[in-house]
């Protein structure tokens, strides 16, 4: 019970993840190649939803009330997303630890940073993140980002 959904080791598509009332990430995907057409995650008492080394395209996010992160990238993954709507997040979306994330789309609200890119891990280099259009609401800080990273946003609303 410690995640509301674990993918591991996996190959394919999945047309629609839904997950609520986790204790920890809502989702958790690791060491996986995968497409999702459409996630929501509600009331996630960690991460809403968690990617490691891994190869993933989604299409469309719908994250609310995360504990932690809307969405964390890490060690050495590369994520393709299209559209994402994050409401009430510690930080809305982080890139981490090796990672390449890729945004058309963001709409991000209620976090005290709406974009993060950091190195976390010392066998790792820092976070990559690249957003066409960028739109954050009642935040902190809209991005950090260490020494060893970079956030290009190309639109931000």
């Amino acid at each position: 019970l410690k995640d509301g959904i674990n993918v591991i080791s996996s190959n394919g598509y999945i047309d629609s993840i839904d997950s609520k009332n986790s204790v920890l990430d809502g989702i958790d995907l690791d060491f996986s190649d995968l497409f999702i057409n459409n996630i929501k995650v509600n009331d996630s008492g960690n991460d809403c939803i968690d990617f490691s080394s891994g190869n993933y395209e989604i299409k469309s996010f719908k994250l609310l009330n995360c504990g932690d992160k809307g969405i964390s990238v890490g060690e050495k993954t590369i994520a393709k997303i299209e559209n994402v709507e994050i409401g009430n997040a510690d930080i809305g979306i982080a890139s981490k630890d090796s990672s390449e994330v890729y945004i058309n789309q963001s709409k991000i609200s209620d976090t005290n940073n709406c974009l993060a890119t950091y190195k976390k891990k010392q066998e790792f280099d820092g976070g990559f993140l690249k957003i066409t259009s960028s739109e954050c609401k009642n935040f902190k800080r809209y991005k950090f980002e260490d020494e060893f990273s970079k956030i290009n946003i190309s639109k931000e609303l």
